[in-house]
């Protein structure tokens, strides 16, 4: 008897598990739906960039775009976004442009990486300075 009930009891737990995940499966599909309708997903064919941000303090920064070819300097708080100016000159646009290829355009992970080595170095170096104290 001991055994059907536990049969019973988890083809029961199995089917709720079931239910539960079918009912988050079909809330994502529906999110996803809507989120395409309003447009508001991601931006695929670039049309909005980021070239560069500087913080300048908590929840204040200024911010270079390229919005369809022009550069916009923007500043933004944590409740404003102002537009400072526009960048004409040719100069600056295609220093801008040229020097997009830096340090700042490495994805995250590949910044946590170096992040990592470089601390894996200083550990390296200060245990060697104990050791060389003892």
């Amino acid at each position: 008897m001991g055994t059907f009930d536990f049969l019973a009891s988890l083809v029961k737990m199995i089917s709720a598990l079931a239910v539960v995940l079918g009912v988050m499966l079909a809330g994502l599909w529906a999110v996803r739906k809507l989120m395409k309708k309003t447009g508001t997903g991601v931006d695929d064919g670039q049309k909005i960039r980021v070239l560069s941000t500087r913080y300048l303090g908590p929840k204040s920064s200024i911010m270079l775009l390229d919005v369809l070819g022009s550069v916009i300097v923007v500043g933004v708080t944590g409740t404003q976004i102002s537009m400072l100016t526009t960048i004409t000159d040719e100069e600056s646009l295609e220093r801008l442009r040229s020097s997009r290829g830096g340090e700042n355009s490495q994805p995250f992970l590949d910044q946590i990486t170096l992040y990592k080595r470089k601390l894996k170095t200083l550990s390296l170096v200060s245990g060697q300075s104990d050791n060389k104290k003892q």
